[in-house]
């Protein structure tokens, strides 16, 4: 009986979906000017993305050079990423009185900026379990 039954739960335990692999994400920061403040770069699902809940943020210092950070243990799914060079230090992207940012900043895919930041799906990318590599240009 108690044979039975194990043999039964290993079986069943074959039909059961197996959980996705956990990837990691390089992120490329290109056109590091100064070696001044922080890099801060946030992670998004795209539920997140309109009202700025990011599912993971880094904040490094900045050396004055190109980068590389990597999201280590995500699930393969669709972000999107926003990230600016606080070069003041405060904590916050600086503007000008209109609104138009005054520290470098970027997002995934480089995507194009008009009146705002760009829409989730211009900025989305897939992370697969094999992991991804985005590359992002400060403007």
């Amino acid at each position: 009986m108690i044979r039975n039954t194990l043999i039964s739960a290993l079986f069943a335990t074959c039909f059961l979906p197996a959980a996705a692999a956990a990837a990691d994400l390089s992120v490329d920061v290109k056109g590091v000017r100064k070696a001044e403040g922080e890099l801060h770069v946030a992670l998004f699902e795209e539920a997140g993305w309109g009202d700025n809940q990011a599912a993971q943020t880094k904040i490094m210092p900045s050396t004055g050079e190109d980068v590389t950070l990597v999201f280590e243990d995500l699930q393969p799914g669709r972000y999107g990423i926003k990230m600016f060079h606080d070069v003041d230090g405060d904590g916050e992207l600086k503007r000008s009185m209109i609104g138009i940012p005054a520290e470098p900043y970027g997002f995934s895919n480089d995507a194009p900026v008009k009146f705002g930041p760009p829409s989730f799906d211009s900025a989305a990318f897939e992370v697969t379990e094999d992991g991804t590599v985005q590359t992002i240009t400060l403007r």
